[in-house]
């Protein structure tokens, strides 16, 4: 059964890996929709900290899918 697979210490390797690419994930929409809003009215926004703010979470997103893939695959 599929609960049993999510409930070995495996699965929740596999669980808490995907959660923190998928977070990440959402992160940067929710920057996004700040960001056109600042433009939007007309306020400025400083390129270096969104570029880097986007560059961790990019990062982070490509680890925790990263994780969850050698996770899944066995890879050592």
């Amino acid at each position: 059964m599929i609960i049993n697979r999510f409930l070995s210490p495996k699965g929740w390797r596999v669980v808490s890996h995907s959660l923190l690419a998928a977070n990440a994930l959402a992160i940067i929409y929710l920057l996004s929709q700040m960001a056109f809003n600042n433009i939007q009215q007309g306020n400025s926004v400083n390129w270096w900290v969104w570029g880097s703010v986007y560059a961790i979470l990019l990062f982070i997103t490509t680890i925790g899918s990263m994780l969850a893939k050698a996770e899944l695959t066995e890879w050592r």
